[in-house]
């Protein structure tokens, strides 16, 4: 039996002096706070208000929010005088148009107000994990700082998991269970544990590099990739895969050439399946589709079409084409796929959770784009993507500093082990993994600046 959410309801009343004596604290420097909330997010809790039908993530979305504020006041001081190199930057750019694109679909919304709320808990993932480090940043040892916190007290957090893991022998029934409370479920445990372990692998080449002994992050490597395995997560799995791939292609520089195929192939496949209704064939059987209680039964039963988890992602994927098909241009409003899916469903994809009691989303972050936010906001996020990662290899490719090398890879891979996950999860919207794609994406307009400097500086010489 693991600690319950009712228990650290009853830790509230000590947490907040402890909060009020933090505060003191960062005062006089808010860089503590944001280093601290790295250090605080392998243990952030989902609580939820009794009766209020509100829930946050404890200590973490108010420290976010806290740092909002903090950011908005340091830019008003100093007049928004982040540096021209980094608001004049295609990613830069191609965010503010996503969250104004947002603000667009939150107006013609289903429901306004769960759209405005949906678009003010990314202006606090944003500002705080995005324009907070371009503004106090001046060099890249404050940037890899926020990753050796998180996997410091990350590699903490995994070993809890993998000792109560290993009272229950590892059993994949228990994956869900012994996460808990820190982790809602596998998946978020997972994912974090994934998109941190390229910067793992980044410190450990560091410390090759400067020749420091690296048993300790040999160590720290390998329970990573334990305790990712142990999770049984089959997306996670598969995304550390894709990136021993992604680096080889990162390596040559033929971003270009696997974004063009996997396009055409992304394409292809949507035409083939709506050929003819030939989608319909991928309905499931409804009695043999179960839930699985041994990981290689539910390997099996993933590829023959039986297993419930992955057939009812289908079910609410078919709801969003359907969806689509309604609202194209404009689509639904930001969070509101719960609220409308239900009615556009195929009874034939149905399975025996898709009354879905957790109210969770589609199980694919882009096809959730194209719902809530339409055709145009669809777009606007593949642009953001294609551009983070075709400026991840150009900054690999013009680095000149081993070390920074490293890191950019790191980053690079972090964000090819996010958008993979996100083909079947909704985990950017998560306080697990949304940080990370914001702080990544800083990485690489930071770098950017570092290196064109340099580059122009040559020429000046």
């Amino acid at each position: 039996m693991y600690p319950s959410f009712d228990i650290f309801s009853k830790l509230l009343v000590f947490i907040l002096p402890a909060a009020v004596l933090g505060l003191g604290i960062v005062m006089d420097d808010y860089r503590r706070l944001f280093y601290l909330i790295f250090a605080l997010l392998p243990f952030s809790i989902e609580y939820y208000f009794d009766g209020a039908g509100l829930g946050t993530d404890l200590p973490s979305e108010p420290i976010m929010i806290l740092l909002t504020a903090i950011t908005l006041v340091a830019l008003i001081r100093t007049n928004f005088s982040l540096k021209l190199s980094y608001v004049t930057h295609p990613i830069f750019i191609l965010l503010v148009i996503h969250i104004f694109w947002i603000f667009i679909t939150c107006l013609n919304s289903q429901n306004i107000l769960i759209s405005f709320k949906f678009l003010a808990a990314k202006i606090w993932y944003i500002i705080p994990f995005f324009i907070l480090p371009l503004y106090f940043v001046k060099a890249s040892s404050e940037l890899e700082k926020t990753y050796r916190i998180l996997y410091i007290f990350l590699f903490s957090s995994i070993c809890i998991v993998l000792v109560r893991h290993a009272m229950e022998g590892f059993s994949f029934a228990a994956s869900y269970e012994v996460v808990r409370p820190f982790f809602r479920n596998h998946v978020n445990y997972a994912a974090i544990s994934v998109v941190c372990l390229p910067f793992v692998w980044a410190f450990f080449r560091i410390n090759k590099l400067q020749k420091i002994s690296n048993l300790w992050m040999g160590l720290v490597f390998i329970v990573f990739i334990v305790g990712i395995y142990f999770s049984y997560t089959r997306a996670a799995i598969l995304s550390m895969v894709i990136a021993l791939g992604a680096y080889y292609i990162i390596h040559k520089g033929y971003v270009k050439h696997a974004l063009f195929v996997s396009s055409f192939v992304a394409i292809a496949g949507i035409l083939f399946l709506s050929l003819n209704n030939k989608f319909m064939d991928l309905a499931p059987d409804f009695e043999k589709t179960i839930t699985h209680t041994e990981f290689d039964n539910l390997l099996e039963a993933t590829y023959k079409l039986e297993d419930i988890s992955s057939m009812e992602r289908v079910y609410r994927w078919m709801a969003g084409i359907e969806m689509i098909k309604d609202r194209f241009w404009l689509g639904f409003g930001p969070g509101c796929f719960y609220s409308n899916y239900k009615s556009y469903s195929i009874s034939r994809f149905q399975t025996y959770v898709s009354d879905n009691p957790d109210q969770s989303g589609i199980h694919n972050y882009f096809l959730m784009i194209w719902v809530e936010q339409g055709f145009i906001g669809f777009l606007l996020f593949i642009a953001l993507c294609f551009a983070l990662l075709l400026e991840g290899e150009r900054l690999y490719h013009i680095c000149t500093d081993a070390r920074d090398r490293y890191i950019i890879m790191a980053t690079s891979l972090a964000f090819i082990i996010i958008f993979a996950m996100s083909l079947i999860n909704d985990l950017i919207e998560t306080d697990k993994v949304g940080p990370f794609f914001f702080l990544n994406a800083a990485i690489l307009l930071y770098f950017s600046d570092k290196y064109n400097s340099f580059s122009r500086r040559n020429k000046l010489i």
